[in-house]
């Protein structure tokens, strides 16, 4: 066991830099949309939105390049968009984890000096029609899921499947979580899905993976969203409240992919929430809001008890009561998350929707007094994690 850590230098370090600028595009299906459109629109937005310009990002965080050399340009296919060089270029290639870890690479460049402006984006076109985009994402490991026949759902599937065996987690449980996600998209105007619905429903949906229904599972579409961070000095001038970054950390690990009889109820998330929580100085108690990755209603209930909301185990109770929802003692995934709104960039998505909520901008949903949040992003079956804390006062 690593001994304890004291994280006051990060903490220090990372008040130099503030998150000033968010933006989303229309979360849909786009077949006249690429991705350049996508990001740039992201991108253009979330500095109209900080009240900068193109001019003033010399950073890139996230993203990925179009090209399918083997040198892939990243930095240069990012500047040229941009119309001029850049200082800074980092991507995290760990699925929707990556997010999360983009927006703490990102401030420590700035708060280093690396760079001035960073801003971290995610999202894009998956191009064709939409029966190729599915089968894409459906099969988004290639040869490690091949190799075993499985697709995506098929992982979570065991995973809840194994949360039911130990446990007695029920299936009207994990319904619960996407219940009270829809709550909170049927007042987020972006999100592709805004009609109530019950736990019959969800319980009655189609299975897609035993256990997982229809209605367990995160949508599939086009979108992009864009974060920008930069100095406390330069964050003074700029157009919205700025946002504080508290703490951060990451984990990873191979043996999601090439142990498929690894334990599925062992995830980093226990580090990450940890580490996160002390490199901020705060307790669970202190977080008012969640926004963390939702591709499936297992990986929700799996997030809270590794996070350290709820011991394991007690997930499927926990949620039972709709805690998450609108009036609930934890709201957790305010836009409507991965299952409700949308999943193009989910993760990134998840810290802008906690972004506005801090600014007090989300109308009849926002969290009356949200003042700190914990943004959790997860990438691959449960196998990499990385969790940042952002608040409106530091």
């Amino acid at each position: 066991m690593a001994a304890a850590r004291n994280y006051q230098d990060t903490r220090n370090f990372l008040r130099k830099v503030r998150i000033v600028g968010v933006y989303t595009t229309a979360q849909a299906d786009m077949p006249d949309k690429t991705s350049d459109d996508l990001l740039f629109e992201a991108i253009s937005g979330a500095a109209e939105d900080a009240g900068l310009t193109l001019d003033d990002i010399d950073g890139i965080a996230g993203g990925r390049s179009p090209t399918a050399s083997n040198a892939t340009g990243f930095p240069g296919y990012w500047s040229e968009m941009l119309g001029h060089s850049i200082r800074y270029h980092s991507n995290s290639d760990t699925a929707a984890a990556g997010h999360c870890a983009n927006i703490m690479h990102g401030a420590l460049a700035v708060a280093a000096g690396i760079a001035d402006t960073v801003v971290v984006v995610g999202g894009g076109s998956r191009g064709g029609s939409r029966a190729q985009k599915v089968a894409n994402l459906a099969q988004a490991h290639g040869e490690f899921d091949a190799s075993w026949g499985t697709l995506v759902p098929s992982w979570f599937a065991m995973v809840a499947r194994r949360h039911m065996h130990v446990y007695g987690t029920t299936s009207e449980q994990l319904a619960q979580i996407a219940v009270s996600t829809r709550a909170w998209a049927t007042m987020s105007p972006q999100a592709m899905k805004r009609d109530p619905i019950t736990v019959a429903d969800v319980v009655n949906s189609r299975m897609i993976s035993d256990p997982l229904h229809l209605l367990d599972c995160c949508l599939t579409n086009d979108g992009a969203g864009a974060l920008i961070i930069t100095t406390a000095d330069r964050a003074k001038d700029c157009a919205k409240k700025p946002i504080h970054i508290l703490g951060g950390a990451e984990d990873y690990t191979f043996r999601g992919y090439v142990d498929v009889c690894h334990d599925w109820l062992a995830s980093g998330a226990t580090h990450t929430g940890r580490h996160a929580l002390s490199m901020a100085g705060l307790t669970h108690k202190d977080i008012n809001l969640l926004e963390i990755y939702d591709c499936f209603t297992i990986t929700v209930l799996r997030e809270l008890e590794d996070l350290g909301f709820c011991k394991l185990g007690e997930g499927g109770a926990f949620v039972q009561d709709g805690k998450l929802g609108p009036g609930g003692a934890l709201p957790t995934n305010t836009h409507g998350g991965g299952l409700s709104w949308g999943h193009a960039f989910s993760g990134l998505a998840h810290a802008i929707e906690g972004v506005r909520q801090l600014r007090g901008e989300c109308g009849q949903r926002q969290v009356k007094g949200a003042s700190t949040a914990l943004v959790h992003s997860q990438g691959g079956p449960v196998a990499m994690h990385s969790t940042v804390i952002i608040s409106n006062a530091n």
